[in-house]
């Protein structure tokens, strides 16, 4: 039976659109593009008869894209982790993203909620830019939600300027400026591993280089912290 999948976004006004992370990660398999500007989100969920994944802080329905529809099965299906395990299990013929045996699902929901709860440090940067990319319709509602995440009264005003820009962009920890946890057990793993691969490996070679070099950078700035003092 051949079969629609009609992908739901939100398009901007950017080469490349959307400028969405979470719609990008669905894009590549749609066959039906909808792009829908950011306020008629919610009349969209109403006239398909699908409830919302997710609630606000106030405990009303968040109303989220991407969302997928597809005629062979009747399916509805919005956030993007429900959606490529969704196309997984109903398309097992085509190229497959849960591939680690039946816990597939809960391990790779663990990584992406354990990902992205790290990012907090680049919503400054990232929510102004990605309210200017949007088309103007889509503006409007898309600050009135994002403002309160940054607790200010504009995204504009939380976007940092001149020095502090560079001073915010550059903080080299996970979360920040401040040594937490995250960097002791990322920085644990890098060190195990040169110290298990050697210093001088090929293997431990190229990684140094990996990402700018930024792993060989954490362990530098982790080196006080190597030596126990009695």
């Amino acid at each position: 039976m051949s079969s629609t999948i009609t992908f739901y976004d939100s398009p901007g006004s950017l080469p490349g659109s959307p400028p969405g992370p979470h719609n990008w990660k669905i894009r590549a398999s749609h066959t039906l593009r909808f792009g829908l500007k950011n306020p008629d989100i919610k009349s969209l969920y109403g006239k398909l008869g699908v409830s919302a994944v997710f609630t606000k802080a106030d405990g009303s329905p968040y109303y989220t894209l991407p969302l997928i529809r597809d005629t062979s099965t009747g399916a509805i299906i919005s956030y993007s982790l429900a959606i490529a395990d969704y196309l997984d299990k109903t398309y097992p013929n085509t190229p497959q993203l849960f591939t680690l045996g039946p816990d597939s699902y809960t391990l790779l929901a663990a990584f992406s909620d354990a990902f992205i709860s790290k990012l907090g440090h680049l919503w400054q940067f990232v929510l102004p830019a990605m309210h200017r990319a949007l088309n103007p319709a889509s503006q409007t509602y898309f600050e009135t939600t994002k403002s309160v995440v940054l607790r200010t009264s504009t995204l504009e005003a939380a976007d940092p300027k001149g020095a502090k820009r560079a001073e915010e962009w550059n903080k080299k920890f996970v979360v920040g400026d401040k040594l937490s946890w995250a960097d002791m057990e990322v920085g644990g793993v890098v060190l195990s591993l040169r110290i298990i691969l050697g210093a001088e490996s090929s293997e431990w070679k190229a990684m140094t280089a990996w990402n700018g070099r930024r792993w060989a950078q954490l362990l530098k700035d982790l080196e006080p912290y190597e030596v126990v003092k009695v």
